[in-house]
């Protein structure tokens, strides 16, 4: 079920869009009033003042006044905050009076006009003749259900004008609005309906079921292939796409959004700013389709030009090439130091997007932006008002997340965190789940609470056991990322006793709670996102991948219906599958199918997950044409993605033996080596990503050194690899231990074996035998035998239950089939031997692993 509060950026983003709707919704009718017919005789140097003043004096009628009071929101919009001020003040105790009287005769129109005119210009609710206003019109609305169909402008004015400042609860005040809306829907016909129509769905939007938005798409649908509404018309398109891209129901609309989204590609440049941001915003949310990519980049950096603030740059440095880096960094810190820069609405969020853009690790402007957000939370009142607070908190959460936890600001987190706890203790906020939720995962996280070296507060665990029944999907993932920081962050080391029992008690609530989530969706099925941050929640604890119920949450995604796949849900799911290692083949086949379906749309970071997730969990598509489609988006996209995912994703496709030669000479030549170092000088964590990216590198070379000699790409990595090897001492595992006491025993000289054995191409194998022409082993040499020797040479593999998928133990995942694959074309016969086997009840019994040993290796006693 919804909740009608909010607690992210997402309710800002909202109101945003109902000011825009506002600014829109009457300004048409306003410059067709027909100034003789008002009585007011305006002149066109007439003022706000002189026509309040005109109105007071004179009787007016009660369509003259709604006229007269639409025409002072044109001079309001034009007024300083103090005149603004004093207008609002004149208006309720002079005008407000006056128009008692005519409430009753005002029909429809009049009623929502002025309605929303008044509460424009911030006539508050309370007032009572305003109230009075809204009851006549509800009443109006009321009255008509199942007769006369209200007209679709007043509504959506009525709709508005309700949802400003958030003083109702929209589904029961607007609770009689749904019949005439099904009514309009029914006949919608022009654009100018299709703009109201959806202005109204967006205000209403929790009183919407999928069965009246499906026939609102379906006539979309129809007006679209007619030509009704199209790229000349980006006014209704626009109004479209907010009102589809709800989070509540933005997954289920894709195929519509895209739609929308290259019927406005054209239209781009001429768009207004907060229209292009809009749309940018839109495309970084769905990642696709792939087309706007180029348009949105140079419409972007178009809007940066004109207009240099840290929203106009949040918008374009996601379209950045790594040469407008340093260039998008010197505008990020001169507006960073801009007091009028962080004076503009959202100013922290924006400044916020461009950060972790940018993957800006230099501390200097880390601090100066987290000192900046501290500054606005002890002086900006508003700050501390309907829990805006917690808008940082995630953020900081995220961001310190990106930096591998080495980012600390100690002020922020002290501030923040005792900001929370004591709306915890004192607002309401404590006694409701979601907000509660987001309180106390940063409270975790990050302590600065008594006691905090040893345990979480009380009162804090106290709570989530009383409102454990309540909680829904995502305050469990919010508690469960609170916890796993705390854990990596504060508590790496040592895990005192009292917080372990605490921490216990909380894995039981969340293991509950997801066990009902899971339950529950028998009656009403989980969509494929909400599946997946159950995943997470419990992933994010390693106490909790081993209990059945994250077995059950995985298994789940057989039940799932993919049809309505997108580039969004099919990211979250080679997320989840690629870190639970969890093989469900049906699923990956739909993936695959996605990528096949809609290669012009999705982009080649969506396809990169695709392909390295495939590859991890060794799983091949049922045709190989998927793959060439993957490969001819990495081609079409090779300018526009990273370094990192372009080795992973040829990596793949080498294992697939579908890499085109063209992907192979962009991927081996100077300037591609060029960019992947000044990647790894501009990355995020210079404690793990550069390893990453060279050992990938390296395994890349080496694939294609091996398999795809024909290409004359040659082996570069020896260097990396003999450096990896001095910097890593080898720790036997007790695993290896014991096999290398049974060999031992068995060949009965040590001599006969090697140990934890390097091959030129940099694989390693735990133990490597040979064995002469006559089937008898031989002391091992001091360097690589070849073919020629006329020895056989025996790598035995020893594979831990990570080599395998969760969920199948004989399904062997993609690294451990090439490296067996590549050793057999280096001349090894490649034996394996499974933890799982060697440890089970079957190899205790007296001289089960001697004899397993030697049926392995063909050896007689």
């Amino acid at each position: 079920m919804t909740r009608s509060y909010s607690t992210d950026g997402g309710i800002g983003k909202q109101l945003q869009q109902v000011f825009n709707d506002v600014d829109e919704l009457d300004n048409r009718e306003i410059m067709n009033m027909n100034d003789a017919s008002s009585g007011l005789q305006i002149s066109k140097g007439q003022n706000a003042q002189e026509l309040l003043e005109s109105m007071c004096r004179h009787p007016l009628s009660g369509a003259q006044q709604v006229q007269g009071v639409a025409m002072l929101w044109m001079y309001y919009q034009r007024m300083t905050t103090e005149e603004k001020l004093s207008l609002t003040e004149q208006l309720q105790a002079q005008l407000m009076p006056l128009m008692e009287t005519h409430i009753s005769a005002m029909d429809i129109d009049e009623l929502s006009s002025c309605y929303l005119h008044l509460r424009k210009m911030h006539v508050p609710n309370s007032d009572s003749t305003l109230e009075r206003i809204l009851a006549r019109a509800l009443k109006l609305i009321e009255l008509e259900v199942g007769g006369e169909v209200i007209p679709l402008s007043a509504l959506s004015r009525l709709l508005v004008a309700i949802n400003l400042e958030r003083a109702f609860f929209t589904p029961l005040v607007c609770r009689n609005f749904t019949p005439h809306l099904e009514r309009h829907i029914a006949d919608c016909q022009t654009e100018q309906q299709v703009r109201l129509l959806s202005t109204c769905l967006f205000q209403l939007h929790t009183l919407i079921d999928d069965e009246l938005l499906d026939k609102y798409k379906q006539r979309v649908g129809n007006l679209l292939q007619a030509g009704t509404i199209s790229r000349a018309t980006p006014k209704a398109l626009l109004k479209l796409l907010h009102m589809l891209n709800l989070p509540v129901w933005s997954n289920r609309n894709t195929a519509l959004i895209r739609h929308l989204m290259l019927e406005l590609r054209d239209c781009l440049p001429q768009l207004e700013s907060s229209d292009l941001k809009s749309v940018c915003r839109t495309f970084l949310h769905h990642q696709e389709p792939a087309t706007l990519i180029q348009p949105l980049k140079e419409a972007t950096e178009a809007l940066l030009q004109r207009e240099p603030s840290a929203d106009a740059l949040s918008c374009a440095v996601p379209f950045a090439d790594l040469q407008q880096r340093d260039a998008y960094i010197r505008q990020f810190r001169e507006l960073l130091e801009s007091k009028a820069a962080w004076e503009l609405p959202n100013a922290s969020g924006h400044f916020f997007s461009v950060l972790r853009a940018l993957k800006i690790a230099d501390v200097r402007y880390c601090d100066a932006y987290w000192t900046a957000v501290m500054g606005q939370l002890e002086t900006c009142p508003k700050e501390q008002q309907h829990l805006r607070f917690l808008r940082h908190c995630q953020r900081y959460m995220n961001f310190n997340n990106n930096l591998g936890g080495t980012y600390r600001h100690h002020n922020i987190e002290r501030k923040l965190s005792r900001m929370c706890l004591d709306a915890i203790e004192h607002s309401v906020a404590g006694r409701l789940p979601s907000k509660f939720a987001h309180l106390a995962a940063f409270v975790m996280a990050y302590g600065h609470t008594p006691f905090a070296w040893k345990k979480f507060p009380n009162l804090l665990l106290s709570k989530v056991l009383a409102m454990a029944p309540q909680f829904d999907i995502l305050d469990c993932f919010l508690l469960s990322r609170g916890m796993q920081i705390a854990c990596e962050l504060r508590f790496r080391q040592h895990v005192p006793s009292l917080l372990a029992m605490q921490l216990s008690t909380l894995d039981s609530v969340l293991l509950s709670c997801s066990e009902r989530h899971l339950a529950n969706s028998e009656e009403q099925p989980l969509s494929a996102s909400e599946l997946s941050v159950i995943v997470r929640t419990l992933s994010h604890r390693k106490s909790l991948k081993n209990t059945q119920i994250y077995n059950v949450a995985l298994s789940r995604y057989k039940t799932l219906q993919c049809k309505d796949l997108n580039s969004r849900v099919v990211r979250d799911m080679a997320y989840n599958f690629n870190s639970s290692h969890f093989f469900v083949p049906e699923l990956l086949e739909s993936m695959f199918d996605y990528v096949a379906q809609q290669h012009e749309h999705v982009t080649g970071d969506t396809v990169e997950k695709v392909l390295t997730c495939a590859y991890n969990l060794g799983y091949t598509p049922a045709s190989l044409e998927s793959l060439d489609y993957a490969a001819t988006v990495l081609l079409r996209d090779f300018d526009h993605m990273s370094g990192l995912s372009l080795v992973q994703s040829c990596l793949a496709l080498c294992f697939y033996k579908t890499i085109p030669e063209q992907l192979i000479n962009q991927v081996f030549c100077v300037k591609f080596i060029q960019r992947i170092e000044d990647e790894i000088q501009i990355c995020y964590s210079k404690a793990t990503y550069p390893g990453l990216v060279l050992n990938r590198v390296m395994q890349l070379n080496r694939t294609v050194c091996l398999d795809l000699p024909e290409t004359n790409v040659p082996w570069f990595q020896q260097n990396y690899v003999e450096a990896q090897l001095s910097k890593k001492p080898f720790v036997p595992s007790d695993f290896s231990t014991d096999v290398k006491h049974f060999l031992k025993a068995l060949l009965k000289d040590e001599n006969y074996f090697r140990c934890n054995h390097t091959t030129p191409y940099g694989y390693q194998i735990d133990f490597v035998i040979h064995f002469d022409k006559d089937k008898k082993p031989m002391p091992a040499t001091p360097v690589e035998a070849t073919m020629l020797d006329r020895i056989t040479k025996v790598a035995i593999l020893l594979l831990k239950l990570d080599s395998f998928c969760e969920n199948d133990l004989t399904a062997l995942r993609g690294p451990e089939s090439l490296k067996m694959k590549h050793l057999e074309m280096m001349g090894y016969k490649v034996l394996q031997i499974n933890e799982h086997d060697w440890n089970s009840k079957y190899m205790l019994a007296p001289g089960a692993k001697a004899n397993y040993l030697k049926c392995l290796l063909q050896i007689s006693s």
